[in-house]
């Protein structure tokens, strides 16, 4: 931690001893946690996680979030190796309720599990793998599986193929799941088997599109709708289909949202349609 940082992080502490308010001082807590780990990410070094999971400690008020800070920072730090691996992992012990702890472990496991496919680190890849299904929650298990099967995909198209059928098979056996995590997720499952060249691609994004009419929260529908336009273009490109490419520009007109309809626009014309 340079000396600039530590100056102002250690003001901030002392600031805290004038706070009498416990949620107002786990607010202010949770803050020097979030300083500090973006120094981690800059400086990649362990011994500012160690410094962030000190305050970490003082926090009262929903303390998952401040443990949830340090993985994140870990998962995001260009030092990738076993004991980055296994601290990351001891510190999800501390956070509390299954959607933190599913967002920290699944950001470990494709933080670490990319970095095992591309640097041919075997124990970290399968440790990453190994870790999935510890993640509590469905909806980020299966998005786990997904990024590890896109990751694999220019590598071993076999793996990367039973990869992604374990996440399909999770959203297809499980309920409850939001509809706008589902568009996403089927956007998500036609893009990768576009790229191992599977002829279920176009089946998932009709999938996507026929499960977003259940939207009736304009916002939503229009998020999820620029979703399926974004990932019709796509794949509609790099195969040179237009039908699918047609069909994304019809869509596009189903968005009402003015924000989530520029971008469409903005897409179409990077694509030059």
């Amino acid at each position: 931690m340079n000396d600039d940082v530590k100056t102002r992080i250690d003001k901030l502490v002392a600031s805290a001893a004038d706070i009498s308010d416990p949620l107002e001082l786990s607010r202010k807590y949770k803050n020097i946690v979030a300083l500090i780990s973006q120094e981690a990410v800059r400086s990649n070094d362990l011994q500012d996680i160690e410094e962030a999971k000190k305050i970490a400690g003082l926090v009262t008020d929903d303390p998952s979030k401040a443990y949830l800070e340090i993985t994140r920072a870990i998962a995001k730090m260009n030092r990738k190796d076993k004991d980055s691996f296994d601290e990351a992992v001891k510190i999800t012990g501390k956070i509390d309720n299954d959607l933190d702890l599913s967002v920290a472990l699944s950001q470990i496991v494709t933080a670490f599990g990319k970095y095992g496919i591309t640097k041919k680190d075997d124990v970290i890849y399968q440790n990453s793998l190994d870790l999935i299904e510890k993640i509590p929650l469905n909806t980020y298990r299966a998005m786990a599986y997904r990024n590890i099967s896109h990751a694999m995909a220019g590598i071993d198209l076999r793996r990367s193929l039973e990869l992604l059928d374990k996440s399909i098979d999770i959203l297809e056996n499980s309920k409850g799941i939001k509809t706008e995590y589902l568009v996403k997720a089927f956007c998500e499952t036609g893009s990768i088997l576009s790229l191992l060249n599977d002829e279920r691609s176009r089946g998932f994004i009709h999938k996507a599109i026929e499960i977003s009419r259940d939207l009736v929260d304009s916002f939503d529908r229009s998020a999820v709708l620029l979703k399926i336009v974004e990932t019709e273009l796509e794949i509609g490109v790099k195969l040179n289909d237009p039908e699918l490419v047609k069909e994304a520009s019809v869509i596009s007109k189903g968005i009402t949202k003015e924000y989530y309809k520029t971008i469409a626009k903005n897409a179409m014309i990077e694509k030059n349609i």
